[in-house]
């Protein structure tokens, strides 16, 4: 329910994205340091956008990547854990028969 509800709005965004650029096709000059572009404000808008969900995209990569790796080392700790329980309580056992 979650994933659809994610997919229809990013969806939506991309739609009105789209939609906006369209409306948007004047042409602009953009300068930035050394350098002066002229380009339509259509392609400026969409260029910005992807550049944005690509940062995004790798931020949110990273992060899901160390998330992965402290799970697998909490998950291995608590195997630790349970073994040492284990054969805690099978030692309690065995000196309990004798």
């Amino acid at each position: 329910m979650r994933k659809t509800i994610l997919l229809t709005l990013a969806i939506v965004i991309l739609i009105l994205t789209v939609v906006f650029t369209l409306q948007n096709t004047s042409e602009i000059q953009v300068n930035l340091l050394f350098w002066n572009i002229k380009t339509s404000s259509a392609l400026l808008i969409f260029v910005s956008f992807s550049l944005g969900i690509l940062l995004a995209i790798s931020f949110l990569t990273a992060s899901i990547i160390n998330l992965k790796r402290q799970l697998h080392e909490s998950k291995s700790i608590i195997k630790k854990f349970k073994k040492m329980d284990v054969s805690s309580t099978t030692d309690k056992s065995a000196t309990q028969v004798k």
